[in-house]
């Protein structure tokens, strides 16, 4: 790591913390120290990387089959979709429709930021406001799914440091900061930005029994506004018990073998 590089992050660490505490996000990229194999990994995915707009005019031209609602998701809500599509698991066929509907009320640090050595509490924060909010109606389970209700993206499931969410809001001068950063960055000031940003990050989330289980679920959902039914009804979804017979993947697996 060069060391106009280090002082880089080092000025975003002051300029933060002149008007308030760093988040807990921010305090691990600061700290982050890649080593010559992780640069060399993240020179390669920037070289890979392209700029993608997502058009919201689709509808206008190509008529769909399901019926939707209104809603489009063009625009990520989180820091982290800044740089990552808003529905962003894309790699494997058999489970990103299920984890992109995640993404509409989980935000990626759930899943992604675990830090070993900290417990982090779970709330429902609003990305509008940087305020958590209260959870009651939020979760929406079985029958309770009105079709015609769209999910209001702006409001998800994040980690908490004490009062305060561990990942900067996207509107804030740290985020803006990283991101002016990285379009004016050469290759490798991308490559150690994009690997300083990823390395205190878990690239695998959990597994889908680690939320979806009543004996120590990752989210206590009850805690998040959900009632005893509601929650009982996620954590028994049949959906993860369908994923979980996976052993890998070539396997095939009828989702009437779990119902027998």
């Amino acid at each position: 790591m060069s060391i106009k590089h280090w002082i880089g992050f080092v000025v975003l660490g002051w300029a933060w913390g002149a008007a308030q505490a760093q988040p807990d996000y921010v305090r691990a990229v600061e700290q982050a120290r890649p080593d010559a194999e992780t640069l060399t990994k993240a020179r390669e995915k920037v070289k890979k990387h392209k700029d993608l707009k997502i058009r919201d005019d689709i509808d206008a031209t190509l008529p769909h089959f399901h019926r939707r609602t209104q809603e489009k998701v063009t625009r990520g809500e989180t820091f982290c979709q800044r740089c990552h599509l808003p529905l962003p698991h894309q790699k494997s066929v058999r489970t990103r429709a299920f984890l992109n509907m995640h993404s509409r009320f989980i935000a990626c640090a759930t899943c992604h930021y675990r830090p070993q050595a900290k417990a982090l509490d779970y709330h429902w924060l609003d990305y509008r406001s940087g305020r958590a909010v209260a959870g009651e109606g939020r979760l929406r389970t079985g029958t309770d799914t009105p079709a015609s209700k769209p999910l209001d993206g702006w409001v998800k499931i994040a980690p908490f440091s004490g009062d305060e969410p561990v990942v900067p809001l996207p509107q804030e001068p740290w985020a803006e900061a990283i991101a002016r950063r990285w379009r004016e960055g050469d290759l490798e000031q991308r490559a150690e930005l994009q690997a300083r940003l990823h390395l205190p990050l878990e690239e695998k989330g959990p597994k889908c029994g680690d939320c979806h289980q009543e004996e120590r679920p990752l989210l206590d959902l009850e805690r998040l506004g959900a009632s005893r039914e509601q929650a009982r009804l996620v954590y028994r979804h049949m959906i993860p018990q369908f994923f979980g017979r996976y052993r890998d993947e070539d396997q095939k697996i009828r989702i009437i073998d779990i119902t027998q």
